[in-house]
């Protein structure tokens, strides 16, 4: 039997990367959902945090299935880039700074890393979180999928596709996590709204970091420890909703350009993983401009 070797389309790139993250994640909350669990803070089971390693599972796969074990091998690679321009660093020292701040004000310091479906571990809470959160999501969503999605959208393009299917992804964490289901319709739009904004701040940070994984697994967890425990709740989580908000905005004012890569006739779907992608990734990692 003979093997299909052709180039994979973007578009089949996406969909299976899609399918793929969908499925594992969901295989391990579904599950949860059917049996009545509730993940709380500081307890470490049950938990939904297995789940959110999907999207990086979903990536290595689909990047070995389409390109072979080097793309694999660039594409953890882009765990370890720290040699960034500075404002990347800055962005995640900001949320830290915030998140470090909640730990500080906190009548209760653990509540400060006590944190959703994690044990409680002290300090190497953040590293468990880091791993499967951080790293877990960002390896797909940013890593991947708005990476290939700039070899033929915009930033803003890219933002709202991306920010649809990873919103919907989270939809059995509203009946798994108890943050989740306290949310109530007033939480929900906050958080859907919030979701946006996050989206396009993380597919510019990707760009901003030259492709580094590292950078926005880095500021995805310290901005979920600013505003998804407890200690945070308030004030400190105010703040920085409103950060990522402002400069969402900013980002969207000041324009994203043209597509990192020019797609064959301007069509996702008639895009090659050899060519456009791969473009596409070199031009995110070389590019060293912030947004003008």
């Amino acid at each position: 039997m003979s093997v299909d070797r052709r180039p994979w389309s973007l578009k089949r790139q996406l969909v299976t990367y899609v399918a793929l993250a969908y499925a594992l994640s969901w295989a391990w909350w579904v599950p949860m959902v059917v049996r009545g669990d509730v993940v709380f803070a500081g307890q470490g089971w049950p938990t939904h945090l297995i789940g959110l390693a999907g999207p990086a599972v979903a990536a290595v796969i689909t990047t070995g299935w389409c390109g072979g074990w080097r793309d694999v091998v660039r594409l953890l690679r882009r765990c370890l880039v720290w040699r960034v321009p500075w404002i990347a660093w800055l962005a995640v020292a900001a949320a830290t700074l915030l998140s470090v701040l909640a730990l500080i004000v906190a009548d209760r310091p653990a509540e400060a890393l006590s944190y959703s479906g994690a044990p409680q571990l002290g300090i190497l809470t953040v590293v468990f979180v880091l791993l499967l959160n951080g790293f877990g999501e960002e390896l797909g969503w940013r890593g991947f999928m708005v990476t290939r999605l700039r070899a033929a959208r915009s930033l803003r393009d890219a933002s709202v596709i991306v920010w649809l299917v990873w919103g919907c992804w989270h939809l059995p964490l509203f009946w798994v996590v108890a943050n989740f289901r306290d949310f109530g319709v007033a939480g929900t739009i906050g958080w859907i709204v919030g979701l946006f904004f996050g989206s396009v701040f993380l597919a510019w940070l990707v760009g901003a970091a030259r492709g580094s994984v590292l950078v926005v697994a880095l500021w995805h967890t310290a901005y979920n420890f600013a505003t998804a425990t407890e200690a945070a709740a308030g004030g400190i989580a105010a703040v920085s909703t409103t950060a990522v908000v402002l400069a969402a905005l900013w980002i969207m004012r000041a324009g994203d350009g043209a597509p990192t890569a020019t797609p064959a006739r301007g069509r996702m779907s008639n895009t090659s993983s050899s060519d456009a992608t791969r473009s596409s990734i070199d031009s995110v990692q070389s590019d060293r401009r912030a947004p003008s």
